[in-house]
């Protein structure tokens, strides 16, 4: 269960990647591409359950790496300090 510390550093990290990372990049194009192509044969609901879907799984994949990467950072860093002292 997110605690509500939780969800303010949920939300900061998501600003933090929304402002590091461009949206309209060639992939998403491809991906958007794809989805108006889509849109002729299917509901526009189910589409958008698709498109949310893909935004979602997106975020937290973006989410967990930006995770990742500062608990590298933490690492390397306790490091270069245990090689100081």
């Amino acid at each position: 269960m997110n605690t509500r510390a939780d969800k303010l550093r949920n939300y900061t990290i998501i600003a933090r990647l929304d402002d590091a990372i461009p949206l309209n990049t060639e992939e998403w194009v491809t991906v958007e591409r794809l989805l108006n192509q889509i849109s002729e044969f299917v509901p526009i609901s189910m589409l958008n359950n698709v498109t949310e879907a893909i935004i979602s799984y997106a975020d937290d994949q973006a989410r967990r790496g930006y995770l990742l990467g500062q608990e590298d950072l933490v690492k390397e860093l306790k490091n270069k300090a245990q090689r100081i002292a």
